[in-house]
């Protein structure tokens, strides 16, 4: 007897290890989570995980990588015990393809469709570094995450032909 086994993924990273508590209702259909990253990745733009008959399959299904790579300065030196917290830290965000910790940087290549640069900073404080302060540094973050922000948003639109607006 053949039988179709369906087991439930995160619409964002594909992992099958999901909590059912993570639970968000888009468009009539219940989707599952294996994190809250995932699922307030989700929210923000639904779209790039779900298609719909009209436009065809999301960017997530497409199986689309955005891959991004960024140097984070930091205000001190990284000691060795910090350096451990921060590989921790950053390693269990989803989409985290690659990091690299100098004396006074983060280098980080992630998936934009599963972390942003926003999330990396937040996750790098809680670990109580601290980022640069300099004006030059906080506008270049600030355009970066505008950047990003719109580049999601413009994947998460996508027009009849499969394009993009």
């Amino acid at each position: 007897m053949n039988r179709l086994e369906s087991t439930i993924r995160c619409p964002v990273c594909d992992m099958t290890k999901i909590n059912r508590l993570l639970r968000w209702n888009y468009q009539g259909v219940d989707h599952y989570f294996c994190s809250s990253q995932c699922l307030e990745r989700f929210k923000s733009h639904p779209h790039l995980f779900v298609g719909d008959p009209q436009h065809g399959f999301s960017p997530k299904q497409k199986n689309q990588v955005v891959l991004k790579k960024r140097r984070i300065r930091l205000r001190d030196a990284i000691s060795d015990e910090l350096k451990a917290d921060l590989e921790t830290s950053l390693q269990s965000l989803m989409g985290i393809e690659a990091l690299d910790l100098t004396d006074q940087d983060v280098y980080v290549t992630y998936d934009l469709l599963q972390a942003s640069l926003e999330d990396i900073e937040k996750t790098i404080e809680q670990a109580e570094a601290r980022l640069s302060k300099s004006m030059a540094v906080q506008v270049k973050r600030g355009l970066i995450h505008y950047s990003e922000e719109c580049e999601l948003d413009n994947l998460a639109h996508l027009t009849r032909g499969g394009g993009y607006h």
